[in-house]
């Protein structure tokens, strides 16, 4: 393995670690938490080549960054999921599109 090839992995790696070092601050049960985990590290490794060209940090960093912070965002799209009132809303869609064809 040549430095170029390590470099690539090491920057990939990076937002694994920053889902690890997330986890430690969220709440939930362990299969949750590591659920999360996976979901910051595929963040993290599709969004931190746009990130590193957008804010032109090294691509480790932005890793990292994805890895922490998405898990976290991750975390309260979830929690807003689970307290979503789902049945009023789809009864308020119902009633919306029975309105508008007069039924």
């Amino acid at each position: 393995m040549n430095i170029q090839e390590f470099d690539a992995l090491a920057a990939k790696l990076a937002g694994v670690v920053g889902a690890m070092v997330s986890m430690r601050f969220l709440q939930g049960s362990p299969t949750a938490k590591i659920s999360m985990a996976a979901t910051g590290a595929v963040l993290a490794y599709y969004g931190s080549p746009w990130l590193a060209v957008g804010l032109g940090i090294p691509e480790g960093l932005s890793g990292f960054l994805c890895g922490f912070l998405g898990m976290a965002v991750m975390s309260r799209l979830w929690q807003a999921v689970q307290e979503a009132p789902i049945g009023a809303l789809w009864q308020a869609l119902l009633d919306r599109v029975r309105g508008s064809k007069g039924m």
